[in-house]
């Protein structure tokens, strides 16, 4: 507790910072942090890369966060004295470079974190080849949320190149922390608050218990285990095919390809999503830091006899009323539901859109993003990478290991995939409880034991 004057620049903490605070203390040991990791071949300018990460730090305010407890009150400011630059860890000499780097860098994320007295944001430069480096940040969440933290990566980025080319970089206007805080309590304070309030209160009426594919809960955990693959180009295609022949996204079409999954794998006709946001509903809050990102759920009422165009219509009206309305605390639906936040950590499988661009220019070098966590993940998370640059659209699983081992979750993942493939390939008003969840083998096994299709 700070027992001196408060700093005159110290301003409170904003409803997003202090959902994550609580968050942070029904967690524990375990930090909710925000890792990444940029992987780059060729000669990186180590100390270049130090300087812009420096100047982009100050601009956002975000990387010098501080947090101080005053006469029992939180409060937050920028103090760039702790600065310790970026660390340097060399791993050439060891036997697998790369294997030992990611086994620092999940080490370095999942370390307790003392939100009052150790860094929150920290960066390295791992070296793993002669022209081979990984580019890591962590921050905690109560700093930056992952859109904030990807956009003072591009900042960082953006400086470097300029400076390496001897050029001025373009000036960049952000909002400062305290200003987000401003911004965040007019709202509270607004009509619009009251009407999104009403909304909500009216979407969540009656809310059913968060559907999962492992049928029970366990504690959170800090490293997921992980199932990943691309679809393939004609699955891309398709996808891509029916969100426009539906006047949709391909998001609304993912949405609800996996309601109509969880419906068939859980039996279960009302299928809660939950979906993060970035809750940046203004140009200058897009450029800036703090930790703004916000989780809303997505109810569906699916059942069998639903068809496909039916669901997609309504996974198309859910996620616009999210949408306009993201602003709206989960941790506000939650009190008005008067739901014990501390044992229902989210609403339901998590849906995650990732950033479409993956790809951090730093000079002449192009490197490639990769996402280490956004979080805790307390069941399920599906993280889409929407096709960019050549590339098609990526599906990645992140499950509790208390609750999935690899092959369930493979097998999970792969069948999310056959399913995906045969809801994009039916006709539109085909229903959703005809599509066959079961691949060949499977069939050819279950005819095996009963005798016949009949049966």
């Amino acid at each position: 507790m700070c027992s001196g004057a408060l700093p005159s620049e110290a301003c409170r903490l904003s409803a997003a910072q202090k959902g994550i605070w609580f968050a942070q203390q029904l967690a524990g040991e375990l930090p909710i942090t925000i890792a990444q990791y940029v992987e780059v071949f060729g000669e990186l300018d180590i100390d270049l890369l130090e300087a812009t990460s420096r100047v982009a730090a100050r601009e956002f305010g975000s990387g010098f966060l501080r947090l101080v407890d005053h006469d029992g009150e939180l409060y937050q400011l920028v103090d760039d004295s702790s600065d310790s630059g970026i660390r340097r860890i060399d791993f050439r000499a060891e036997d697998d470079p790369s294997v030992v780097a990611q086994q620092w860098m999940r080490s370095e994320f999942s370390a307790p974190i003392d939100l009052l007295h150790d860094a929150l944001a920290v960066s390295a430069i791992l070296r793993v080849g002669d022209r081979h480096y990984y580019w890591y940040s962590r921050v905690h969440h109560i700093a930056l949320d992952g859109y904030g933290a990807m956009t003072l990566m591009q900042r960082i980025a953006e400086l470097y190149t300029a400076a390496a080319a001897g050029v001025e970089a373009p000036p960049l206007r952000v909002l400062d922390l305290a200003q987000i805080v401003e911004i965040d309590a007019a709202y509270r304070n607004s009509d619009r608050f009251e009407a999104d309030r009403r909304y909500w209160a009216e979407r969540t009426s009656g809310l059913p218990e968060p559907a999962s594919l492992a049928g029970r809960s366990a504690p959170v955990e800090a490293h997921p285990r992980v199932a990943s693959a691309a679809l393939s180009h004609d699955v891309a295609s398709m996808l891509d095919s029916v969100a426009t022949k539906h006047n949709s996204s391909a998001a609304t079409v993912l949405v609800a390809a996996l309601a109509g999954f969880l419906c068939r794998m859980t039996g279960r006709s009302d299928i809660v999503l939950s979906l993060p946001v970035s809750a940046r509903t203004t140009a200058p809050l897009r450029r800036s830091g703090g930790m703004v990102a916000n989780v809303v759920p997505l109810q569906l009422e699916v059942g069998a006899d639903v068809t496909i165009g039916t669901l997609i219509h309504s996974a198309q009206l859910e996620l616009t009323g999210a949408l306009r309305r993201q602003r709206y605390r989960r941790e506000d639906i939650c009190r008005d539901l008067g739901t014990d936040i501390s044992r229902n950590r989210s609403f339901g499988p998590t849906l995650n859109i990732m950033p479409a661009d993956r790809e951090i220019r730093l000079g002449p070098h192009l490197g490639r993003l990769h996402v280490l966590t956004s979080g805790l993940v307390d069941d399920l998370f599906v993280n889409i990478y929407p096709s960019v640059g050549g590339t098609t659209t990526h599906i990645d699983f992140q499950a509790n290991p208390s609750l999935y081992d690899d092959d369930v979750l493979k097998c999970h993942h792969d069948r999310l995939l056959s399913f995906l493939d045969r809801f994009l390939s039916a006709d539109a008003g085909s229903r959703v409880g005809d599509i066959d969840l079961l691949d060949a083998d499977e069939r050819r096994n279950l005819l095996d034991r009963t005798g016949g299709p009949e049966h």
